[in-house]
């Protein structure tokens, strides 16, 4: 990955279109972070500057003793064990008073968490390098779900694989896990990156940039991915099959979650509670995102489909394809796609360099605590 960007442009904003509604809140523009990635999407990302965005807090009304979490999430991507967690009651019956807010990336999650406006948020691998990296105090301490399909390099008419696409104009958000996945498919395909324009688009900007002919191709993620396969856009290569490591994670300001022991094994015995809940009847689970998304069951369903999401299993966390077991994250896979996505984003430009000790960064303890305790 250490060759020079190719020829890229910036597009005009083409547009958005608004998804976003939790019960009686304030919208907020829908765009995936990470990359997945991407991841990180970033995800990863998520790594863009962040949209203009209302940061609005959604706050039930739990009992006035129970300890108080900040809890961030993405507007764009999909929160289904959250919502479930938190709708269904599961924070409150295990005492925690959540106070859920909504950001539009992971990369505007980054100064939330460094001007400590929220504790614990969840987004890709991307976002949270860049994060503790440039200083901030996190660590990554519980797994959310592998969306091993949900970024894809989708391209239009006449195009039928990724070495098709020598001398097209492709659109990717710079800087993000797409845009490593991508360079990752150009390479397996051998296109030296100077023999593509790289065009440097939102997810939420995609669509219109491909359907108005802008773009030949693209690399993004659910849902903007699912609008340009509605666009009559094929898939010809997604984080899969080029290897990327893609993952859903959540991270903890380490100052909270020193100070709050007890909360963050609250925090873990709520998320099993709604993870197990949502594999028992994922359907019934769903709801709650789709009514957040404006979309119906089966809309939602297709998305989830398209995604190709596994559910990271709280008891599975601890192996070295995920966090591994506390105090020995330099085998984990995890760990391993770190260290890779530094060397890329010191390359783009995106880090000043990489930073000296990756191992902080992941922390299982507080799975593995809870884990023993059960």
């Amino acid at each position: 990955m250490r060759q020079a960007l190719g020829r890229f442009l910036d597009l005009p904003i083409l547009g958005r279109r608004k998804l976003f509604s939790v019960t009686g809140l304030a919208v907020c523009s829908l765009t995936l972070a990470i990359a997945c990635g991407s991841s990180d999407a970033p995800t990863a990302v998520e790594e863009t500057a962040p949209e203009s965005e209302e940061t609005t807090e959604v706050a039930s009304e739990p009992a006035a003793d129970m300890p108080k979490v900040r809890v961030g999430f993405q507007t764009g991507d999909i929160n289904n064990i959250t919502m479930v967690a938190y709708n269904e009651g599961y924070f409150e019956q295990v005492g925690l008073d959540v106070e859920l807010s909504p950001y539009s990336s992971g990369g505007s999650m980054v100064p939330a968490l460094a001007a400590g406006e929220v504790d614990i948020t969840w987004f890709f691998p991307f976002p949270s390098l860049t994060a503790y990296a440039t200083g901030v105090d996190i660590e990554v301490v519980l797994l959310d779900h592998a969306p091993l399909t949900a970024e894809r390099l989708i391209a239009g008419e006449g195009i039928a694989d990724t070495a098709s696409l020598k001398g097209k104009t492709i659109g990717v958000t710079i800087g993000t896990s797409g845009h490593h996945s991508l360079l990752a498919a150009l390479d397996q395909a051998e296109i030296a990156q100077d023999e593509v324009t790289l065009v440097n688009l939102k997810p939420s900007e995609m669509a219109a940039a491909f359907s108005a002919g802008q773009i030949d191709a693209a690399w993004t993620w659910e849902p903007a991915a699912g609008k340009l396969n509605e666009l009559g856009g094929t898939d010809i290569a997604t984080a899969k099959s080029v290897g990327a490591y893609a993952v859903a994670l959540w991270a903890v300001r380490t100052e909270f979650a020193e100070a709050n022991p007890e909360v963050m094994q609250k925090f873990m015995e709520a998320w099993d509670m709604a993870q197990q809940d949502y594999l028992a009847d994922p359907a019934a689970g769903q709801k709650w995102e789709a009514e957040r998304l404006n979309l119906t069951a089966d809309e939602f369903g297709a998305m989830v489909g398209r995604q190709g999401s596994t559910v990271v299993k709280l008891e599975d966390q601890l192996s070295d394809d995920w966090l591994g077991t506390p105090g020995a994250p330099e085998s984990t896979d995890l760990y391993k796609a770190y260290d890779e996505y530094a060397v890329f984003l010191v390359d783009q430009g995106r880090l000043d360099s990489a930073p000296d000790d990756l191992a902080p960064l992941i922390n299982s303890t507080y799975i593995a605590d809870y884990l023993e305790s059960k």
